[in-house]
Formats: structure tokens, C-alpha cells, sequence
């Protein structure tokens, strides 16, 4: 069966919207439930009603991020009638959904999986799976501070200084300062004031998803979704340029 998450809804739309058949209503490639859609069919499943309201929640996101846009060329459901555009095909080719999956394959492929992996942990109601999703935000963060700021190019760097606390001389604090200047280039030092707050939300939301894959007691999903929302919102601002979304 389809691995079905949000992540997986949005290339199978954009594959659907992509395979040469021109614009699609809305509800024929996600139905109502009647019958099978072209979202389904090509999946080779049936939408249970909270799959559904995700393939519903995926559309609506693609549109809102450009990927698919209105025809609004049908005088009755001008809105409803939808094609790919030319960053969805892209989006498409390059398995690509945002600026943050291109800024994590620059530094290691296996990071967006890793991202991915965290949110589709989060909706594939699999026994533990709230604690993978932790677990699995956790690696993305250790595994991009570890690939994008390797050790022997941090510590060339002339503002390095050893923290007599680590046993390396590195801290995550000396691997954050690394990524920002070099994916993000020369700061301001009212940018750099808020790439100070993101780095520290960073270990924040770290030392969080630790204590969330680590924890005995229930995990409340609402807690795993917003600490992946943090760190995401962490990791744009150090990777990302400003104004990039």
C-alpha cells in the first residue's frame, strides 16, 4: 500500500497534474468519495476521510506555494479547474517541494528524506510513530549541523575559538555561526541579532525532540508538530537567504 503523508499527496498531485492530460477539476482528481479519483487511481488506493481531507490539505498547500495554479478558463468552476506550473514541473523533476528541501539536498540528498521521514511518521498513525517523528527531527537537525559545517573547514575559519567545554573544541553554537555565514553570506548586525534568536531556537527545539523521542510518558501530537514546525523555521533562517520562502 501508498505510503500516504502529506509530502507523498503533493508529488502524486503534481505527477497527475504533469502527465500531459492538460487541467483537472479539483474533485475529479481527489473525488468526493463516490468513487475512485484520478489521485487514487493512480496511488492504486481508496481515500479513507482522513486521507481524503490530507489530499484535500496537500492541493490547497501546492496551490498556496505556486506549484498549481487556477485555469480560471471554465465559466462555472473557474477556480476549480487546475494545472501545473512551470516551478511545480521543476518542484517535480528535482523531488523538490521548497527552498528548505533544496537548501538541505545542497549539503546531503539523504536530509530531505530525513525531513520527510519525520512528517510522514507524524500521519501515519503506526504504534510509536509520534516518537519516530521525534526522533527523526532530532537527526535532521544533528545531521545538518554535522554535514554543512564539517570540522576541518569550521575550524579554519578565523573567528573559531576552541570551547574548552567540548571535548572536540566544536559546539553546535560554532557549527550554527559556520552555516549562516557561508549559506547565507555577510549579515548585518540586525540579521545576525536574529540569526543569534534562530541558532538558539535550534538547540532549543533539539534539546525538545530529544526529550520527546526520549520520553516514557504519552507524546502529544500537537507537541511533535510544533517542534517540527520550530525547527524547520530554525533551519530556514540559517540556510536560507532572507526574503526566501
Amino acid at each position: 500500500m501508498a505510503d500516504i503523508n502529506l509530502r507523498s499527496l503533493k508529488f502524486a498531485i503534481l505527477e497527475c497534474l504533469a502527465s500531459g492530460r492538460g487541467s483537472q477539476h479539483k474533485f475529479n482528481l481527489i473525488s468526493k468519495g463516490y468513487s475512485a479519483g484520478g489521485l487514487e487511481s493512480s496511488l492504486g488506493v481508496r481515500f479513507d476521510p482522513t486521507q481524503r481531507h490530507l489530499a484535500v490539505a496537500a492541493f490547497n498547500e501546492l496551490e498556496q506555494a505556486g506549484l498549481i495554479r487556477p485555469t480560471y478558463t471554465d465559466l462555472v468552476y473557474p477556480e476549480a479547474w487546475v494545472e501545473i506550473t512551470d516551478s511545480g514541473r521543476d518542484a517535480l523533476a528535482r523531488r523538490q517541494l521548497d527552498a528548505l528541501d533544496g537548501a538541505l539536498s545542497r549539503i546531503a540528498l539523504n536530509l530531505v528524506e530525513i525531513r520527510a521521514g519525520a512528517w510522514s511518521a507524524i500521519t501515519s498513525g503506526r504504534p510509536d510513530a509520534l516518537r519516530q517523528a521525534a526522533h527523526s527531527a532530532r537527526e535532521l537537525i544533528e545531521q545538518t549541523l554535522k554535514e554543512g559545517a564539517p570540522d576541518k573547514l569550521l575550524k579554519a575559519q578565523p573567528w573559531y575559538t576552541p570551547e574548552k567545554t567540548s571535548r572536540s573544541g566544536i559546539t553546535r553554537r560554532h557549527r550554527l555561526r559556520y552555516l549562516m555565514e557561508t549559506r547565507r553570506g555577510t549579515a548585518s548586525d540586525s540579521e545576525l541579532k536574529v540569526a543569534d534568536q534562530a541558532c538558539e531556537l535550534v538547540l532549543v527545539t533539539d534539546e525538545r525532540l530529544k526529550a520527546l523521542a526520549h520520553a516514557r510518558n504519552a507524546v502529544a501530537p500537537s507537541d511533535v508538530r510544533d517542534t517540527l514546525v520550530a525547527a524547520e523555521m530554525a533551519l530556514r533562517r540559517v540556510l536560507l537567504a532572507e526574503g526566501t520562502a
